[in-house]
């Protein structure tokens, strides 16, 4: 059976999305530019860009709905990359949360 795009496709360009948000990639990372431009803090310590990347954990809100979607519609296409994509990205979030924690 041939998968097609569907809802369950949306998974993927959602954990896609929230990896470009909340990672620096070639120096460049697009949810510090868009936060800044908005006047939103990025890093817990703004004066020298240190302490905790709040910017990681705003790609919770593209990661977390990304899995029930997923579920819910996983005949569709990529869907089920993006489930495992969107799991393996909260379990890292998670983690650092614990870590950093301590």
């Amino acid at each position: 059976m041939k998968k097609k795009l569907g809802i369950g496709s949306i998974s993927f360009g959602l954990s896609f999305f929230a990896f470009i948000w909340a990672f620096e990639i070639m120096g460049f990372c697009l949810g510090d530019s868009i936060l800044a431009t908005l006047n939103i803090p990025t890093w817990s310590n703004t004066a020298n860009a240190s302490g905790t990347h709040y910017t990681v954990f705003y790609s919770l809100l593209f990661v977390i709905p990304a899995i029930p979607i997923a579920m819910k519609h996983k005949d569709d296409l990529f869907a089920n990359v993006g489930k495992w994509l969107s799991i393996a990205m909260c379990v890292m979030l998670l983690l650092g949360l614990l870590f950093m924690s301590r």
